[in-house]
């Protein structure tokens, strides 16, 4: 089923240059194997936070930007578009991969991989990218139930590191928060964490649904807050929640399906508005999409060998 909705694709004539995250971007490695598990030591100043439009009045039409080149990242579930390293873009690999964030460009190129020492990828399903108090950190979420009972779930969170700045050889240590359901577990492959240190996830349904619960800071148990439509009740698997990404203003969650993407105001968690359907590129099985942090608009990557990067940028005025 997956190889007809590539065919299906739209805009696909061609990579197409888009300015968004591209500004004085780390050298690619050029590598076609496994990525470098480097960084060489260029530069110690750190540039400013970047925040930028995000959500768009008026979208364009999908661009397909690059390709992944490296054929080992054929699962990417996870993606947010760095703040602090302009043209990067962190992924991660589904259950059972390597426990390490890869930053890619996004013609495609691996530009660095950072190991998570101490830690197993269990089944990482998507990954957030927040404020924190040493500037920006990344959250892997562990949230995945493999099809199994699993009933412990965790959050995975180290600080952005500065690529061409320090070297990352030996990975880096996350801090590890564990947590569970109030009631029987749900698989989430869905996870944003917002400025003030909230984890929302949203849960992947087969009836048209997706669960929102919050983790707030200092709880172990997450917390109900509300059901949103993710498609029609009989859609089953092509309704399935399978990626999302947070921006603060205005509160928009971006939240993904097999089938469907949408934006959703959440002003008020527990009373989420309507989704806005928007267009999109069609993937073989997207399990990744991200807010543009410059140009506004969104990016996706599908699991897939060498799968295409698309950016659907805002509409020309």
């Amino acid at each position: 089923m997956w190889w007809l909705l590539w065919a299906c694709a739209p805009a696909g004539d061609g990579r197409s240059d888009v300015g968004s995250i591209e500004t004085e971007a780390p050298a690619p490695t050029g590598q076609t194997g496994s990525p470098s598990t480097t960084t060489e030591t260029t530069d110690t100043t750190e540039p400013a936070p970047v925040r930028g439009p995000g959500p768009c009045a008026a979208y364009g039409e999908a661009e397909w930007v690059g390709e992944v080149i490296d054929p080992a990242l054929d699962e990417i579930s996870g993606l947010v578009v760095s703040r602090q390293n302009p043209g990067v873009l962190w992924v991660h690999e589904d259950s059972g991969g390597p426990a390490s964030l890869v930053a890619l460009a996004p013609s495609g190129e691996t530009l660095a991989t950072v190991p998570l020492v101490g830690v197993e990828n269990v089944d990482w399903e998507d990954l957030a990218l927040a404020p924190c108090a040493d500037g920006w950190c990344l959250t892997v979420g562990d949230i995945g139930t493999l099809g199994t009972d699993r009933s412990e779930f965790a959050l995975l969170t180290v600080v952005e590191p500065l690529l061409g700045s320090e070297p990352l050889t030996d990975g880096l240590a996350p801090t590890v928060r564990p947590f569970t359901y109030p009631d029987a577990p749900e698989d989430s492959e869905s996870l944003v964490v917002t400025e003030e240190g909230t984890a929302y996830l949203a849960s992947k349904r087969s009836d048209g649904t997706s669960n929102l619960y919050a983790l707030y800071p200092g709880d172990t148990v997450l917390t109900f807050l509300a059901t949103v439509a993710t498609g029609a009740p009989g859609e089953g698997l092509a309704a399935e929640a399978t990626a999302a990404d947070w921006w603060s203003d205005p509160p928009t969650l971006l939240l993904r399906s097999y089938f469907h993407l949408a934006q959703i105001s959440m002003a008020d968690w527990t009373q989420p508005g309507a989704p806005e359907a928007l267009a999109y590129a069609i993937e073989p099985q997207g399990e990744a999409v991200a807010w543009d942090p410059v140009v506004g608009g969104f990016w996706q990557i599908s699991e897939w060998a060498n799968p295409r990067i698309w950016h659907t940028p805002c509409a020309t005025p």
